[in-house]
């Protein structure tokens, strides 16, 4: 794996999705640890270098707006190519009046053998209530709400004896704040109801990546599972626990064609908050609207290099959604076809940026990505 997007995603989840992690509870804090992993590899820079980038971001859940990322890539630990590690801060505002600030901190310890992950944020999410199951009354009228909260997350993997792509380690994230529900959307003069909520996990991550490149794979393949505990004696209020699977698998078809791959699975157990329920995540749809107790999405994606520098990206994605009591299948589904056209932001790194847009059976959605989806 000779290059990575560590430093930009690691910026974008502390920009973007940190208190959410907290608040939503570990669905994006999974993304995060995938994230992480990207950073087995940095540049192997001998000296320090700054990096101030500003982000445009624009998805169904959180609206668009823009992130800037300031990131410091230290030097190489045994100065000999080795993995860098990297510090950053990143901020982000979009026009639903949602913003976060936060921080974070990897390091590559023990001749790499030891890799450890920090990150702190605080902010204020304004997000859409849609019921569970994907069906019911708020299915077609959601309810406003608004989460502010800080939170922190630290993570330590440790490389598995005899392998080179193995990694296991204890994890742990902690979020305090308030949460606020606008019911005088649907009922004339009757107030909002607010409350504050902590949540707390303790849980273990396993990951194996065999990617060729973390940038722009063409073959390999990325997975990690993890399972998080929350509970009293972490200071949750809720008493639950979250399992997910994530597998992605990557194929050179023809010189300029690649054909990816991903299915992912989260299932949770217990009291958990309704903003932390299993979500399908199939583009083009916003993240509350298919949520229940166990969730699946299967993803095919195929980037084609057009140009020097630009990829053509086609897509289909499908989602289920169930409460636990019946086979996932039988649950309720969703799903999206799209296209997307992606510029190479660096000759020297296939760090691509562009527009995708997604075609659901209601909506036609534009977005922007930064890297790819998986």
């Amino acid at each position: 794996m000779p290059v990575s997007s560590a430093p930009w995603r690691l910026a974008m989840f502390v920009a973007g999705w940190v208190p959410l992690a907290a608040a939503a509870a570990v669905t994006e804090t999974d993304a995060f640890m995938a994230n992480v992993e990207k950073g087995s590899h940095g540049p192997n820079l001998e000296k320090g270098n700054w990096v101030v980038a500003p982000i445009p971001v624009s998805n169904p859940t959180m609206g668009t707006g823009l992130q800037l990322a300031t990131l410091y890539l230290h030097p190489s630990r045994d100065g000999n190519g080795g993995p860098n590690p990297t510090s950053g801060l990143g901020a982000m505002y979009t026009d639903t009046d949602s913003w976060v600030v936060g921080a974070f901190h990897q390091d590559y310890l023990l001749e790499d053998r030891l890799r450890i992950t920090a990150a702190a944020g605080t902010g204020s999410l304004k997000l859409k209530y849609y019921g569970f199951g994907g069906d019911g009354f708020f299915a077609n009228n959601p309810l406003d709400y608004t989460i502010d909260m800080a939170m922190g997350f630290a993570r330590a993997q440790l490389r598995l004896p005899q392998s080179d792509h193995w990694f296991l380690g204890p994890a742990l994230i902690y979020g305090d704040g308030d949460v606020e529900m606008e019911f005088d959307q649907r009922v004339g003069r009757l107030p909002g109801l607010s409350k504050n909520i902590a949540v707390g996990g303790v849980g273990m991550v396993l990951t194996y990546d065999s990617r060729d490149n973390n940038y722009f794979p063409t073959q390999g393949i990325n997975f990690s599972a993890s399972y998080f505990d929350f509970g009293e004696a972490l200071g949750s209020d809720f008493d639950y626990s979250k399992t997910r699977l994530d597998l992605s698998y990557y194929t050179q078809l023809l010189p300029d064609l690649v054909l990816a791959t991903n299915g992912a699975w989260e299932s949770t157990a217990g009291r958990a908050p309704f903003f932390n329920q299993a979500s399908a995540g199939v583009r083009g749809y916003n993240r509350g609207e298919y949520m229940d107790d166990d969730a699946l999405t299967a993803s095919m994606e195929g980037r084609y290099s057009i140009l020097p520098r630009w990829v053509w990206v086609g897509f289909y994605d499908y989602g289920w959604v169930n409460d636990g009591d019946e086979p996932i299948f039988q649950g309720k589904t969703a799903h999206s076809i799209g296209t997307g056209l992606r510029w190479q932001t660096t000759p020297s790194k296939p760090l691509h940026i562009g527009v995708d847009v997604a075609f659901t059976d209601d909506d036609t959605v534009f977005f922007i990505q930064l890297g790819e989806s998986f």
